[in-house]
């Protein structure tokens, strides 16, 4: 039994239907599951909490844990607490703006019981961030959510366990062994909302565990769902002003990684342009903590449901 991490910050109908996409591929697979849904601070009038209750209620056989933060944790705060509330021994960790498919599980499930150390397996998709040669864009716009699944299938048809190994971990939908967290922990909450886990990939592989792509594996992305909500419901805000605050999240937490892995070059975020800084930084591995525990007090701020 697999646990199955799924934050929101708003996003309702987003959230609505991966959740159904995610309860229909279990259920197709015969796969009873832990759910761990988060609710991260969600605005007023957003519902979060309403959607995790009536999955909770149609997931009858199924375990549900549903918690919200009074506090907005962001990526790496919401994976480090449902890394802390799951109890099996391999973990799902899934963006809410995603539609999950059968094939998509079945695959990943399979390429991680191929050897002890891989320890982190992410798929394929439409919308890839930080991994352009993993973006697989189907012929033409699939509309339904029967021609995502087909599709899906193809890809696992066509590519079965065969996977690639990668240097850089971009946490968006991916499968994770409780044999990594217990040898390097949760996530590092100096990374507010980005570099967590990039960072969490680097330790993952000085610990000895391979980070890997199954080709086979492949689900539909919206993307940037957040984004797109908050420019539907606030539209005096533009994208250029919700660009920017990103970006200027993206330097902090960059200099966050330069500071903690010695990375000299370059000197701001604006300037990655490949893969040299997580070499660069490994290269200092041995003066660098791998395992960071969960803080106890990061549960004052959380409810449970």
């Amino acid at each position: 039994m697999p646990s199955i991490i799924i934050p929101a910050r708003n996003n309702p109908a987003f959230t609505s239907t991966c959740l159904g996409s995610i309860l229909f591929s279990v259920s197709l697979l015969n796969l009873p599951c832990e759910f761990i849904l988060i609710d991260d601070a969600s605005e007023g009038g957003e519902n979060i909490l309403d959607i995790f209750q009536q999955h909770r209620a149609s997931a009858t056989a199924h375990h549900c844990k549903i918690v919200r933060s009074r506090k907005h944790q962001h990526y790496s705060g919401v994976f480090s607490i449902g890394l802390h509330l799951s109890t099996h021994d391999l973990v799902f960790f899934i963006s809410n703006d995603m539609l999950v498919t059968p094939s998509f599980l079945e695959a990943l499930l399979l390429v991680s019981s191929l050897s002890r150390d891989i320890g982190i397996v992410r798929g394929t998709s439409n919308y890839t961030d930080s991994h352009p040669e993993h973006l697989v864009e189907p012929p033409q716009p699939l509309k339904t959510y029967q021609e995502i699944d087909s599709f899906s299938r193809n890809q696992f048809s066509a590519n079965g366990c065969s996977y690639a190994e990668d240097s850089l971990l971009s946490g968006d939908a991916i499968l994770l062994k409780r044999s990594l967290v217990e040898r390097i922990g949760v996530l590092d909450l100096r990374f507010f909302g980005y570099f967590g886990d990039i960072d969490y990939g680097m330790r993952a592989q000085l610990a000895g565990f391979k980070l890997v792509c199954a080709k086979g594996a492949w689900l539909y992305h919206e993307g940037a769902g957040h984004v797109k909500r908050q420019l539907e419901k606030n539209k005096q805000v533009t994208y250029e002003d919700l660009h920017a605050k990103r970006m200027a999240l993206v330097e902090g937490a960059y200099q966050e990684f330069r500071h903690k892995w010695d990375v000299d070059e370059p000197a701001s975020a604006v300037g990655l342009r490949s893969g040299e800084f997580i070499t660069k930084g490994l290269a200092n591995g041995d003066r660098v903590a791998l395992k960071y525990d969960f803080p106890a007090s990061v549960m004052d701020d959380v409810e449970f449901y």
